[in-house]
């Protein structure tokens, strides 16, 4: 009997170093929270990996719904959260870490979304944009009276203008190119970019390249939703672009 104590003995301390082991490897890659959460996710990753599958690139005029998952905040570090989520285009899985009803057993609750563009936290703002918005520019400079909207949605603090700020410098910059190129009807001899600027917040509409003027949002006869008052800048070349956002910004 009492070799059978001294190896449940050893036995409990054998799993607490290895637990305490896995809990230093899991901080040093910067990842935080309960190691046994931890490990639940690492593993559903390992099993899911190879359904991941390749960008395509954005090639007709749709609506093209993406999602994009930034790396965790020191924030959320400092409060030992974990990461639950989990991004193999083109799916999206949340990771709800959940207690069995003995109160002790641990396991995921996992929940699966799917988008025409899943973006991980490796994947930077060119890629994002290479397969989100660069093929709006040759349609809107196709000279077919074509419109593109890009617009980021989520909560504050989930990187809307990381994503948004990367975005509009490579679309200033591939605009002017493409207009410089002549390889589609609209050419830079024959089309001016103008740039407004509003925000529409508590109710209010507000011009923000012209001293916060109020403005009002009206439908024409035509039907077509027009910002009354709202004035546009012209901007020849990418710099002038995105000084104007910048303005808008401050």
């Amino acid at each position: 009997m009492e070799a059978e104590r001294e190896e449940r003995r050893r036995a409990m301390q054998e799993r607490k170093q290895t637990r305490k082991d896995e809990e230093t490897r899991i901080r040093l890659n910067g990842n935080t929270g309960d190691v046994d959460f931890v490990g639940l996710v690492q593993a559903f990753r390992d099993a899911h990996a190879a359904e991941a599958q390749n960008h395509e690139e954005y090639v007709d005029n749709k609506i093209c719904i993406c999602v994009r998952k930034r790396p965790m905040s020191e924030k959320e570090r400092q409060k030992k959260d974990h990461d639950s989520i989990t991004c193999y285009h083109p799916h999206v899985w949340v990771h709800n870490a959940k207690l069995k009803v003995d109160g002790i057993t641990k396991y995921l609750d996992h929940s699966s979304f799917k988008f025409d563009h899943a973006f991980d936290e490796t994947l930077t703002n060119e890629q994002v944009y290479l397969h989100s918005t660069m093929p709006l520019i040759d349609f809107i400079c196709a000279g077919t009276g074509g419109r593109a909207t890009v617009f980021a949605y989520g909560q504050t603090g989930s990187g809307k203008t990381h994503t948004m700020e990367g975005i509009q410098a490579l679309v200033a910059q591939d605009l002017f190119e493409t207009l410089a190129s002549g390889d589609l009807k609209c050419k830079t001899d024959d089309t001016i970019v103008l740039v407004a600027f509003f925000e529409i917040y508590s109710g209010f509409v507000q011009d923000l390249l012209n001293d916060r003027n109020k403005l009002k949002v009206l439908e024409d006869a035509k039907g077509e939703i027009v910002v009354n008052g709202l004035e546009e800048f012209e901007a020849t070349d990418p710099s002038q672009f995105l000084n104007l956002v910048a303005k808008g910004n401050e």
